[in-house]
């Protein structure tokens, strides 16, 4: 019985962690609710790399070129994943992601700092998110014709799931955080 219970608390604890990681901070998270569009721009291939205090810039091109466009590649693949993601797993909000930069709202991600994960947790991964991508930052949603933000959210701690290349480690934490709107919004 102790071990149903504790399994029990366990579950309501993972299922609101996402959405206690992100918060509304200005504005009215209603407007999702509404039947409208919006277009996604991300800006985070500059971000402060958590634990080097570097910008990632600095940090990747340290290494070469190459780097930082492998990097910066995987984080346009992880954006399309948001916007997959939102749109599928959105539920009853009735706001859709598209790309479009005439839509009437733009979704601002802006990311200040990120811990990139490592493949190494593969080997000697104790759960699933174990080496596994971090993010913390602010969203706003943005009238385009004003220029008036309608929504503003804070998220901190967006952990994605390991995953031995950058990329995948990347796609799920943006999975993560397209999650966490969702719940948050709903």
């Amino acid at each position: 019985m102790k071990k149903l219970i504790l399994a029990l608390l366990l579950a309501v604890g993972v299922s609101t962690a996402a959405s206690a990681n992100m918060i509304v901070v200005g504005g009215n998270k209603a407007i999702f609710n509404e039947q409208i569009t919006f277009n996604v721009v991300v800006n985070d291939s500059n971000a402060l790399i958590d634990g080097k205090n570097q910008y990632a810039k600095d940090y990747y091109t340290a290494k070469s070129q190459q780097e930082y466009d492998a990097f910066v590649q995987g984080l346009n693949r992880a954006h399309e994943s948001f916007i997959t993601y939102y749109n599928e797993k959105r539920g009853s909000l009735k706001s859709q992601i598209v790309k479009d930069a005439a839509c009437a709202y733009t979704l601002k991600i802006n990311v200040t700092s990120m811990n990139v994960g490592n493949g190494g947790g593969v080997a000697f991964a104790i759960y699933r998110k174990c080496g596994g991508a971090v993010v913390n930052g602010t969203m706003a949603l943005v009238d385009n014709a004003s220029g008036e933000i309608v929504c503003q959210l804070v998220f901190s701690d967006i952990k994605g799931l390991l995953c031995p290349k950058f990329v995948g480690r990347a796609i799920s934490v943006y999975r993560y955080l397209a999650d966490a709107l969702i719940q948050t919004v709903q």
